[in-house]
C-alpha cells in the first residue's frame, strides 16, 4: 500500500494564502520603513559634526539649516499663502467637504522625505485636486523623530484650533533644520506662526499647550496605530466616507500620486 500525503483543504490553502500576503505586506513595509529611515544612521554617525555646524551656524546668525532668510521672513510665506489662498480648511482638513475623494497623510514635522513630498508634490497636487473640489486632504500629524518632532507638532496642532494646520504645515517644511539638533525653539516657532495670515498667533501657542492640541496629536497616532503605519510619509486614499486604502508610492512626486488620485476618483463616479 503507498503513503499518500494528506492533500491540504480549500480553508487551509486560503489561510496559507493569506500568512504569505500578510507576511509579504510586513516585509515590504518594514523594507520601506528602512529605505525612508536609512538617513538616520549617518545622522548618528556624524551627530556631532552636525551639532556643532549648526551651532557655528546659528552663531552667525545665517546658514540654510534653519531655512528662515534674513531680516526676519520666513522662507516659503508668500508661497504657501499663494497656494493655499481660498481653499476651505477645517481643523486637519483642506479642501471642500464633498469632496468625492479623501487623501491622507500621516507626517512628521522632521522627516526630510516628508519635506520632499510637501515642497514637491503636494503644490500641483492642490491646485489640480483640492482647489477644483475633487479631493479632500488630511494630515495626520506624528511625532516619533524626537523632541523637536514634538514641539513642532504640538505647534501644528494649535494652528489648526484656527484651520491654519496646512499653512503652518508647509512653512514648517520650508524652514525645517537638522534632525534633532533643537532648531525648533520659540523663536522659531513664532516666526512660522507670525508668518500666516490671519492666525492668532497668541492663542495658537497657548492652544498647542492645551487639551485640544494634545488630543489631536492623540488621534494621529491612534489612527496610524490603526492602520499599520510604519513610516513617514505614508497616506491613505478612497472614496470620502468609505474605506481608505493604504497607497504606496514609489516615487514622492505629483505624477505618481496622481495615478493613484485619478484611479480613486474613477472607481468613486463609477
Amino acid at each position: 500500500m503507498s503513503n499518500l500525503t494528506p492533500q491540504p483543504t480549500k480553508k487551509e490553502r486560503k489561510e496559507a494564502a493569506r500568512e504569505a500576503r500578510l507576511a509579504k505586506e510586513r516585509e515590504e513595509a518594514t523594507a520601506a520603513a528602512r529605505r525612508r529611515r536609512l538617513f538616520q544612521l549617518g545622522a548618528v554617525l556624524l551627530g556631532a559634526v552636525a551639532i556643532v555646524a549648526v551651532a557655528i551656524a546659528l552663531s552667525s546668525g545665517g546658514g540654510d539649516d534653519g531655512g528662515s532668510s534674513g531680516g526676519g521672513e520666513v522662507a516659503g510665506a508668500k508661497e504657501t499663502t499663494e497656494m493655499l489662498a481660498g481653499i476651505p480648511q477645517d481643523g486637519i482638513t483642506l479642501g471642500k467637504a464633498d469632496a468625492p475623494v479623501t487623501l491622507v497623510e500621516f507626517a512628521d514635522p522632521q522627516c526630510p522625505f516628508c519635506k520632499e513630498y510637501a515642497m514637491n508634490a503636494v503644490p500641483p497636487l492642490v491646485e489640480k485636486y483640492v482647489r477644483t473640489g475633487k479631493v479632500k486632504m488630511q494630515l495626520q500629524v506624528l511625532t516619533f523623530v524626537g523632541a523637536d518632532s514634538k514641539k513642532a507638532g504640538q505647534a501644528l496642532a494649535g494652528a489648526a484650533q484656527q484651520d491654519k494646520l496646512w499653512n503652518a504645515a508647509h512653512l514648517v517644511y520650508f524652514n525645517q533644520g537638522q534632525e534633532n539638533t533643537g532648531y525648533v525653539t520659540d523663536e522659531w516657532i513664532n516666526g512660522i506662526l507670525g508668518a500666516i495670515p490671519g492666525l492668532d498667533v497668541d492663542k495658537a501657542l497657548s492652544d498647542a499647550s492645551g487639551a485640544p492640541a494634545a488630543k489631536e496629536l492623540q488621534t494621529a497616532d491612534a489612527a496610524a496605530q490603526k492602520n499599520g503605519i510604519m513610516s513617514t510619509p505614508s497616506f491613505l486614499l478612497g472614496p470620502t466616507g468609505g474605506t481608505l486604502k493604504k497607497v504606496e508610492l514609489q516615487e514622492l512626486t505629483s505624477d505618481a500620486m496622481s495615478k493613484e488620485i485619478d484611479k480613486a476618483l474613477a472607481s468613486a463616479q463609477s
